[in-house]
């Protein structure tokens, strides 16, 4: 590397800048962005058929990004290239699990969040982009422990 770090780094920030000007984006206040992945130096696309097979055969495994708003919770992950319909989203207690699949392209994840509150919970399926929405189970304080 001949330049400084923080060369390096305004030079990101002007990059990112000169793609949100081009998407129309450029006064909006503070873009927000989920799962931002650079990729350098990838195969040529298409795969070959080698690596096209066993891309298909195997499970993916997605981040899921929790957020807190308030008493509601916000969980994002990427599943690109599946139809909503083939979605699934489950709770179990404080876990969530998160199913999807179109033929031989999967996806499986867990992660642990707040437990639900039942009936708040909303999905939405946008782009390939996952966003489950709902209100954390407010659960009563346990009694508590004086010392003497």
């Amino acid at each position: 590397m001949t330049s400084a770090p923080d060369d390096n780094f305004r030079s990101i920030g002007e990059i990112i800048r000169k793609m949100l000007e081009q998407a129309g984006m450029s006064d909006h206040p503070a873009p927000v962005i989920f799962n931002f992945r650079i990729y350098a130096n990838m195969p040529v696309y298409p795969a070959t058929q080698q690596n096209q097979d066993h891309t298909r055969n195997s499970t993916i495994e997605p981040e899921v990004e929790i957020q807190r708003v308030g008493n509601e919770v916000i969980l994002a992950t990427e599943l690109p290239g599946v139809s909503p319909e083939d979605v699934k989203v489950m709770f179990s207690g404080s876990t969530v699990h998160i199913k999807a699949g179109d033929g031989d392209l999967k996806y499986h994840t867990t992660a642990d969040v707040p437990p639900a509150e039942k009936g708040s919970v909303s999905v939405s399926f946008r782009h390939g982009v996952l966003e489950v929405t709902y209100r954390e189970q407010f659960r009563e304080p346990g009694p508590s422990v004086e010392e003497e």
